[in-house]
């Protein structure tokens, strides 16, 4: 009899979210079942998944030539040609 598993166990196995878990249960790629109103995962299961689940981890490369340039601000844009009280802004 395999040993059955919550969500909250199976994520800490698989070093993901449970939420990241209940997600692969609703698009059929992790095999779960209901006992008492509760989601568990078989452990045979949990396994079989585990074979080919490798998590994603975030790439740390930034690329930083993709950046746009920077804007420069003059008198004649519409932020400073704002008016009203507390609008004035002199620029020398």
């Amino acid at each position: 009899m395999d040993n059955l598993f919550n969500v909250n166990q199976a994520a800490f196995i698989l070093k993901v979210h449970p939420l990241t878990i209940r997600r692969y249960i609703k698009e059929g790629r992790l095999k779960a079942i209901k006992v008492g109103g509760n989601v568990r995962i078989k452990e045979s299961q949990l396994n079989e998944f585990n074979k080919d689940f490798t998590p994603r981890i975030p790439s740390l490369k930034h690329n930083y030539e993709v950046r746009k340039p920077v804007k420069t601000f003059t008198d004649i844009d519409p932020f400073f040609q704002l008016q009203g009280r507390g609008a004035g802004l002199n620029i020398t």
